[in-house]
């Protein structure tokens, strides 16, 4: 099997607050991504994605775990010894509109990356920048335009170029389609999976939506609070999701196909503060099959499936019950 581009080993990540408090962003989450693979990150606002996604790239610093890229330990790394590996790491944010500096074109907005990371002249930058927009599917006549003049998926598939000029290895997006009708939705996932399949690039997909997780992804990994709650390939999360809280969510996401109805399971209860973790499940406040084993002790991540998938849930081969809607 193909060694992994990136593989992240109990991330830790907490903000100092004052009085010595501290927010618990991210709690010992570990997962890989192989070349060509795209890892999904799902979980409700709060549950650490955006973080995890600007740790892994070293536009944060780990509080704890290992962050390895292409084989390289990066997780002590200096900013100035950062630098040589950013263009091989890109990220694509959620809001292109702040994401463009208004008063450029597009067209220096894609030479940007090119102008810090490769040693172009003018004209190549030029030639660089037409080919890679229209590799991501813009007019050539949109590149003299500034930011203000695009529409979202425009400005999107800006965003895209730039992170793909220098061919990145990784490239890690934070809910790239959420902003943008789905038409427009439709056409940037395409784009993802065109550009995916002829460069060969591992991709981290954040996301909070459901349906566009579904279409993009080679695996899940399901967060609540800042932990892993269940990790597996797509196809197993969405037909056979094994943690109470994965199947919370896939109940409440709507089905293209209206005769399918599934069933409801209704969550109740507090969700913990991130400040003052609980010692056992973070899901256990409102699990609707927790008991107080499960409130005690935090439960480790469980190999399933020949190790393809895992789940930290202790009951998780017991049968299932709680409440429901």
């Amino acid at each position: 099997m193909t060694s992994p581009i990136l593989a992240v080993e109990g991330l830790s990540k907490h903000f100092a607050m004052g009085r010595g408090q501290k927010v618990h962003a991210v709690n010992d989450v570990g997962f890989s991504i192989r070349p060509g693979q795209t890892v999904g990150l799902v979980g409700e606002s709060g549950s650490g994605k955006s973080t995890i996604g600007r740790t892994v790239l070293r536009l944060l610093q780990p509080t704890g775990g290992r962050i390895l890229f292409d084989g390289q330990d990066i997780t002590a790394l200096s900013e100035a010894e950062c630098m040589p590996l950013r263009p091989r790491m890109q990220m694509v944010f959620q809001d292109p509109w702040s994401a463009l500096n208004p008063r450029h074109s597009a067209r220096r907005l894609i030479e940007e990356p090119l102008l810090l990371h490769a040693r172009l002249g003018k004209a190549e930058r030029r030639e660089r920048a037409e080919a890679l927009a229209e590799r991501v599917h813009l007019d050539r006549a949109m590149l003299d335009r500034l930011p203000g003049e695009l529409s979202g998926g425009q400005l999107q598939r800006v965003c895209v170029a730039r992170a793909i000029a220098t061919d990145p290895k990784l490239i890690v997006l934070d809910e790239p389609t959420s902003s943008l009708d789905l038409s427009v939705r439709a056409g940037i996932l395409e784009l993802l999976a065109e550009i995916r399949a002829t460069t060969g690039a591992g991709m981290l997909f954040i996301t909070h939506d459901l349906g566009t997780l579904r279409l993009i992804s080679d695996e899940v990994v399901v967060l609540y609070l800042g932990s892993v709650m269940e990790r597996a390939p797509t196809r197993r999360i969405f037909e056979e999701p094994e943690h109470p809280y994965t199947r919370a969510l896939i109940s409440a996401h709507l089905s293209p196909d209206p005769s399918h109805r599934p069933e409801r399971i209704r969550l109740e209860g507090e969700i913990p503060s991130p400040i003052s973790l609980p010692p056992g499940c973070p899901f256990a406040s409102r699990c609707p099959d927790a008991r107080d084993a499960c409130r005690a002790t935090r439960p480790p991540l469980v190999s399933r499936h020949g190790g393809s998938a895992e789940a930290a849930c202790i009951r998780i081969d017991e049968p299932r019950t709680g409440a429901r809607a």
